[in-house]
């Protein structure tokens, strides 16, 4: 089960602005770490030394404070996740404050729902097309040149990345919802309820609600309240997710 709502909301487009401006910082370090002009730039190789990356990774996660990270579910099962998992709790557990955020576009529904029952998480489920860690607002790991044929992570600094990179991440951030929000029971809707959580997905306005099923915007107001009620969820994002979710399983 995919989480496909994320998708249609508006807010996507701003996501995609925000990460066009870092694709172009992100390419900038590149160019000028290949020219031998960026010495302020980490670049690690992937190789076949997937063990060493995942170790370079443990190693900046575990001398941080607080950590952000977007990641795609779409190459990843469960079991290639678990050891992220797994040091993701062993972080949470000293305290670091952290926020992660999956696209599940292109991933299994067994991810989604691993994310989904992991409550005691702060996982979330957002759009975001371009994958990175933030290290204390500070330092930020991003894909990196291709060397010798190989893909690299690299990590950056500096007042321009982190800038591009906070704009991106409070971007995805409008498109998030908690992971856990959608475990909860499936409630029973009313048919103007379900009508309002297909619009919900599509991204509409109150305004556009209001005209598109002819009723008053103060009455869809108290309809989409209702709905956040009994979908038991915050926002109305949330309940677009939720819905969306719901039409999947059938």
């Amino acid at each position: 089960m995919m989480v496909r709502a994320l998708a249609h909301f508006p807010v996507r487009q701003q996501v995609w602005d925000a990460s066009l401006r870092l694709q172009v910082v992100r390419a900038r370090y590149c160019d000028e770490w290949l020219a031998g002009r960026r010495r302020d730039a980490e670049v690690r190789v992937f190789g076949p030394d997937h063990l060493g990356l995942r170790d370079w990774l443990h190693d900046l996660c575990t001398e941080c404070s607080e950590l952000t990270a977007v990641t795609s579910t779409q190459c990843q099962t469960v079991e290639s996740f678990a050891p992220s998992h797994k040091l993701n709790q062993t972080l949470v557990e000293r305290g670091v404050r952290m926020t992660s955020f999956f696209d599940t576009t292109g991933g299994s529904d067994a991810m989604t729902e691993f994310l989904i029952a992991a409550e005691e998480m702060p996982y979330h489920l957002a759009y975001g097309p371009i994958q990175l860690k933030v290290f204390d607002g500070e330092r930020v790991v991003v894909e990196g040149p291709i060397v010798d044929g190989q893909r690299s992570l690299m990590l950056i600094g500096g007042l321009e990345a982190v800038n591009a990179a906070g704009q991106y991440l409070r971007a995805v951030r409008e498109t998030a919802v908690r992971a856990s929000e959608l475990s909860e029971p499936e409630a029973e809707l009313t048919s103007r309820q379900q009508v309002i959580a297909e619009l919900l997905c599509e991204g509409c306005t109150d305004d556009q609600i209001a005209e598109r099923i002819g009723l008053s915007v103060r009455s869809v107001r108290y309809e989409v309240a209702r709905l956040l009620e009994a979908l038991q969820v915050r926002t109305r994002f949330a309940a677009g997710v939720r819905w969306a979710r719901t039409k999947s399983d059938e």
